[in-house]
């Protein structure tokens, strides 16, 4: 507790990280509220069919477009193109309470959903280079553990506000909403001051020669020149999917342990409880560098999701779901910290898209992992399944983390010299 007030006092006095936070807040809830309202509504008019082929869309296309939106994105400042996607998103979910409330086509709904998803594809990057711009490399840390822990809350708090939404107000009225948050973000946003080192785009010159090569091939190339990079970016990609997994256990296991339809909220939230701990926990290591605790914490992860879904109570299965929650969050402050500290200035563009389309990939792919072995075999032996392999998986990051962990005398882990080094 005593970390995590440190953290937030080291950036309280400053007025840009607040309307960062709270822009990203907005943001993040956001996306949520349009998930529950518009899940309703696609299911209204088009059936489970049409249910389907949205989640799966809002989920494949900023997977598919990440990394080359992160390299297109970067032709324009991180704040504008922030700006401009959250007036788009704005202007899509307007249209879209509009076509609900005229009953039109399901298909047209998931349209402007899988447009709306489109553009966030080119937001993510363009924020995470935005907050590296603002926040001053000794704030980092302190910075992206408050942002992890704020960013886990909402995940916890806004799927319930958007069902209290669609309840009093409609789902078209969540809609609006939603739109309307956008909006606010967008005002947050434009409220930052642009940072005076970064008012030029991005090194114009190195940037054109990237988009030449490739999106994806600059991406690859900052993981693999950079041992603890890549450690990160393994063990980040194996953690969402785990936790993928983990979101479509939690109304299975509800069902299986017979607790009623009140379990799901209960295992949400003490999953959401861990998350803001771990998140806590890891800004306090997250400048010292233990890269090594941190794949730990993933290679757990997985052990504990089998716990998880073998549950025999559901006071077991709320302390396994607590558990599961903070060992997927205790690396998050230090994943950001390390790829703002060590990826280049003219690789980060492609870098941080890539790694968007990792976080949502994963969770997609958890989910339909899990989804097919419960459906072959059953919920134990299927999440052991996952859960063993999540963690096999994450055991081969200890090969790049090791190597880091060698080299650290002569480098440390987050330090200026690190990124010119690797610019």
């Amino acid at each position: 507790m005593k970390a995590a007030l440190t953290n937030y006092k080291n950036i309280a006095h400053l007025p840009d990280a607040r309307r960062l936070l709270v822009a990203d807040s907005i943001s993040k809830a956001g996306d949520w509220i349009l998930y529950v309202a518009m899940s309703a509504l696609v299911f209204e008019e088009g059936g489970a069919g049409a249910l389907s082929l949205f989640t799966a869309l809002r989920v494949v296309v900023p997977f598919m477009v990440g990394p080359w939106a992160g390299r297109w994105g970067a032709v324009l400042a991180p704040r504008t193109v922030m700006i401009l996607a959250d007036a788009v998103r704005a202007g899509l979910l307007f249209l879209a309470a509009l076509a609900a409330s005229a009953h039109q086509s399901a298909w047209l709904l998931v349209a402007l959903v899988v447009g709306c998803s489109l553009v966030s594809a080119f937001h993510g990057p363009a924020e995470r280079r935005f907050q590296r711009d603002v926040i001053d490399p000794d704030q980092r840390a302190s910075f992206n553990a408050v942002i992890g822990a704020t960013g886990t809350t909402v995940i916890v708090v806004a799927p319930a506000l958007g069902g209290l939404m669609s309840t009093a107000v409609g789902n078209v009225g969540a809609l609006v909403v939603d739109a309307a948050s956008f909006l606010l973000s967008l005002a947050f946003v434009a409220a930052v001051r642009e940072p005076t080192a970064t008012a030029a785009p991005m090194a114009e010159q190195p940037q054109a020669a990237g988009l030449r090569k490739g999106a994806l091939a600059t991406a690859v190339r900052a993981m693999r020149k950079d041992p603890a990079v890549l450690a990160c970016v393994m063990t980040q990609a194996v953690a969402c999917t785990v936790a993928g997994a983990s979101l479509v256990l939690l109304p299975l296991l509800g069902d299986r342990l017979h607790a009623g339809n009140g379990s799901i909220g209960w295992l949400t939230a003490a999953v959401g409880a861990g998350s803001v701990l771990g998140v806590l926990i890891g800004g306090s290591v997250a400048k010292q560098g233990r890269l090594l605790l941190c794949v730990t914490s993933v290679v757990s992860m997985g052990v504990i999701l089998g716990l998880l879904g073998s549950s025999p109570s559901l006071l077991v299965a709320l302390g396994c779901a607590v558990l599961v929650g903070l060992a997927a969050n205790i690396p998050e402050p230090m994943y950001w910290t390390s790829y703002a500290d060590r990826v280049g200035e003219s690789e980060s563009s492609a870098f941080y898209g890539l790694v968007e389309s990792s976080i949502t990939g994963g969770f997609a792919l958890g989910g339909v992992i899990l989804g097919g072995l419960v459906a072959a075999l059953d919920v134990r032996t299927g999440t052991w399944a996952v859960g063993l392999g999540g963690s096999v998986l994450a055991l081969a990051a200890f090969v790049p983390a090791v190597r880091h962990h060698r080299a650290r005398a002569a480098q440390p882990l987050f330090s200026p010299s690190a990124a010119e080094s690797a610019s």
